[in-house]
């Protein structure tokens, strides 16, 4: 009987181990396909690859994605999902104030651009998935969290025009697409290895000033 009981209570750590140590070999996957997709490229980086870089068999990766698409959206939920969360609730809950939406925007990409990990995510989305088959589940994936930060802005730009900060003759999701669209396509120049034009690091203020100070007014 004691021995019996001793065995019940030893299950719930052998439970605890196992998860723990699925949970390990899930980051050293998911490291290992950050480093292949930024070295190798999203395309040119296979499941093989990605099991052999982190050290361990096919049937280990295989348990835990089905496919490389898996890979990337659980990239984006580990290394991005908390912080573009955070920056979709933020701009929900901007109040008309023009220099605190140009100081929002401004901090929110300073402190992107200092987190390493939440850029390679940005890289791999933005410059690394080149080809995507119509209606994938990544496709889906991808589309709907633009989609979210286009409402953001939107939500954003509906205040700032009640508070009469845009032209009204502007429509808010124009507004929404047409920034939205500039700021991507200075991360996107930021990204690319061959850019010598854009630091956003260095110019990322002035280059934000160029759009918010043309159309937002104080």
């Amino acid at each position: 009987m004691a021995a019996h009981k001793l065995n019940q209570k030893a299950k719930p750590t052998v439970a605890r181990k196992t998860k723990a140590e699925a949970q390990k070999t899930l980051n050293e996957l998911l490291d290992a396909a950050a480093w292949l997709f930024q070295t190798k490229g999203v395309n040119h980086t296979t499941l093989n690859h990605i099991a052999s870089h982190a050290g361990v068999t096919r049937g280990a990766l295989y348990w835990h994605f089905a496919n490389k698409d898996a890979v990337i959206m659980a990239l984006w939920e580990r290394d991005a999902a908390v912080p573009h969360s955070q920056i979709i609730q933020m701009l929900s809950n901007v109040s008309g104030n023009a220099d605190e939406f140009k100081q929002l925007i401004k901090s929110e990409l300073g402190a992107a651009l200092n987190n390493a990990a939440l850029m390679q995510a940005l890289r791999m989305i933005l410059l690394g998935v080149e080809r995507l088959e119509n209606d994938s589940e990544l496709q889906s994936f991808l589309a709907e969290r633009h989609q979210q930060m286009r409402d953001g802005f939107k939500k954003a730009f509906i205040a700032l025009q009640a508070a009469g900060k845009v032209p009204l003759n502007s429509r808010p999701e124009a507004l929404a697409t047409s920034f939205w669209a500039y700021l991507k396509g200075l991360m996107q120049l930021h990204l690319e290895p061959y850019n010598q034009d854009v630091d956003l690091l260095k110019d990322g203020d002035e280059l934000l000033n160029i759009w918010l100070d043309a159309v937002i007014s104080d």
